[in-house]
């Protein structure tokens, strides 16, 4: 019994005796069960030794009241406590009176209370498929947040009581983000561990809506003032603000490559370019990261071109079927020089009916019928 009271005092943080010996005796010295009920009724301090310590080991190998009288034959259950504390003037019931009466109750006020406690932030949570996320941020010009979670972390627990749960941070998200949140054990959730390869859980991730490129990712419990803090740069800027000011770089570096060349030739060939393309040709959907594609599962949901290049290589690459096509125009301006200043299109590489595929497409691979076929970069 000593080592039981022992181990509760180790998980609920400066208690005394007297109270792990009376959470114990309530639960017939069950030591989970007896943690369990102090966590849901002291939530002052409780909850910050939950947060910090994690319990579940020490239960484990923790004996139970039965194991100790298979050790020692000297060792009996304890008798009921009778406290003479009337429960208000008129009721005329005693504690043990009342723990008869209340106790098939109680635990479904735990269960219920425990639930509250740590439920999802379900007035401002996104009710849908990633995908359609993506599709409302880049609709609403909001950024996409999205908290991936594990059912065996406690980290993602205390992220719904005490991030997502916070005023000032519920308020930030309503009007800059669009939040989505699922466990990695759904279809959904394991869709976006594979194509963003989360190795941790529970994460919290910035998605461009537009390109569907991740900005910025945190790992664990993020406590409320740093989130706060460090997403002030999405509050700053919208995505589409974001997108404007990347092109205005870009075509600003452009701009001092040529100055620095002093050649005249040079000005005039990124002039008409830039009139002829209206600066598509030079101005690219950012990369995202490539999907590995190695498990069954991965190969549902990725694609793998393979482009011959007018200098006689061939190169490839996995992208995701519901990625735009427009990526494969990033993609070569990477690899092919001359696919950085001129403007080019893709034709279809297999014997067969001439096709052509040119950047002002808004199809997926998937839609496309790109899945897992071999073309070719044609200069315009």
């Amino acid at each position: 019994m000593d080592m039981l009271i022992s181990s509760f005092l180790d998980i609920a943080v400066d208690q005394t005796v007297d109270t792990a010996r009376e959470f114990l005796q309530a639960t017939n010295w069950n030591l989970e069960e007896a943690i369990q009920r102090f966590f849901s009724g002291n939530n002052n301090g409780a909850t910050a030794a939950a947060e910090s310590f994690n319990y579940s080991p020490l239960i484990e190998n923790t004996p139970t009241l039965r194991e100790w009288e298979d050790d020692d034959d000297d060792v009996h259950l304890p008798l009921p406590v009778r406290r003479e504390v009337f429960y208000g003037e008129n009721s005329g019931l005693y504690e043990d009176e009342r723990d008869q009466i209340s106790s098939s109750t109680f635990d479904s006020y735990s269960n219920n209370a425990l639930s509250d406690l740590f439920r999802p932030p379900y007035e401002f949570l996104y009710n849908g498929p990633f995908d359609h996320a993506k599709e409302a941020g880049a609709k609403r010009n909001k950024w996409l947040l999205v908290n991936v979670q594990s059912r065996g972390e406690f980290a993602s627990e205390t992220l719904n009581r005490d991030t997502w749960a916070n005023d000032i941070v519920a308020k930030m998200i309503e009007n800059n983000f669009v939040f989505w949140q699922q466990g990695d054990h759904t279809e959904e959730g394991r869709k976006v561990c594979t194509y963003y390869k989360l190795d941790s859980r529970p994460v919290i991730l910035v998605i461009d809506p537009i390109t569907g490129q991740k900005m910025r990712s945190w790992n664990g419990m993020v406590q409320p003032e740093r989130l706060l803090e460090d997403a002030m740069t999405f509050i700053d800027r919208t995505p589409s603000e974001y997108h404007s000011d990347l092109i205005r770089k870009q075509l600003e570096r452009l701009t001092h490559r040529d100055r620095t060349e002093e050649s005249s030739d040079t000005n005039h060939e990124l002039k008409e370019i830039t009139e002829e393309t209206d600066h598509e040709l030079l101005i690219y959907l950012p990369l995202p990261e490539e999907p590995n594609g190695n498990s069954i599962c991965d190969k549902n949901l990725v694609c793998r071109i393979a482009i011959r290049l007018p200098d006689g290589r061939r190169i490839q690459r996995n992208f995701m079927k519901t990625d735009p096509i427009k990526l494969l125009w990033s993609f070569c301006s990477t690899q092919f020089e001359e696919a950085k200043t001129r403007a080019f299109r893709f034709r279809q590489a297999m014997p067969g009916p001439t096709k052509f595929w040119n950047y002002d497409s808004n199809l997926t691979f998937e839609e496309s019928g790109l899945d897992n076929s071999i073309i070719a970069l044609v200069m315009i």
